[in-house]
């Protein structure tokens, strides 16, 4: 009888072993999905003087959310201050004032599009990231200079620079939701009036 209770007790130990090797990796995963879950990029577009000058504010804001909603499609982390929203702008900010901004709104990292319109092209969209000490991680450009008319520089030029962003995705600076996470920037969350009582 003795030796049936301890061969017993040994079957019972032998599950809850299993069990704490399983916490432990669990708790690994959870581990590192938390550190994947901080931070996220703070996106700013800003539009130059020369933009202003001899393109209109409607191709900005075009093409700037064009860009954004490419980067949501592939699961970019965008981190949306709650007060702001995303920043598109025309005043002049630099790196550090923008950097301060994605800080405040809890992200890890800086992308910050520029949209130009130089004298010798259409449209130039240059996008630069920065991780959140103001360390330039990249940089990319596209333009389109040739052609009689600008009327497809947006598209052009927007298909041209997402794909180079595309060897980004994922990587330091541009950090995407894990699958199934369910994320939602405060961007994508509807905005739903309560019922009345």
């Amino acid at each position: 009888m003795r030796r049936e209770f301890g061969l017993a007790a040994v079957f019972l130990l032998i599950p809850s072993a299993g069990q704490a090797r399983q916490r432990v990796v669990d708790s690994g995963a959870r581990d590192v999905e938390a550190k994947q879950a901080k931070g996220g990029v703070y996106y700013v577009s800003f539009r130059t003087s020369a933009h202003i000058a001899r393109s209109a504010p409607e191709i900005f804001h075009a093409v700037s959310q064009d860009l954004l909603d490419y980067l949501k499609s592939k699961n970019v982390r965008i981190v949306v201050d709650p007060e702001r929203g995303v920043l598109e702008t025309s005043d002049q900010m630099s790196t550090d004032s923008m950097l301060r901004l994605a800080k405040l709104a809890g992200a890890s990292a800086l992308l910050l599009v520029t949209v130009d319109r130089p004298a010798a092209a259409w449209l130039k969209i240059t996008v630069q990231n920065f991780d959140e000490n103001g360390k330039q991680l990249w940089e990319e450009h596209a333009d389109k200079k040739s052609g009689l008319s600008g009327k497809s520089a947006p598209h052009d030029v927007a298909e041209k620079i997402k794909s180079k962003l595309e060897a980004h995705i994922g990587k330091e600076g541009l950090p995407v939701n894990a699958p199934g996470s369910g994320a939602v920037s405060a961007s994508d969350k509807p905005n739903i009036a309560p019922k009345p009582l």
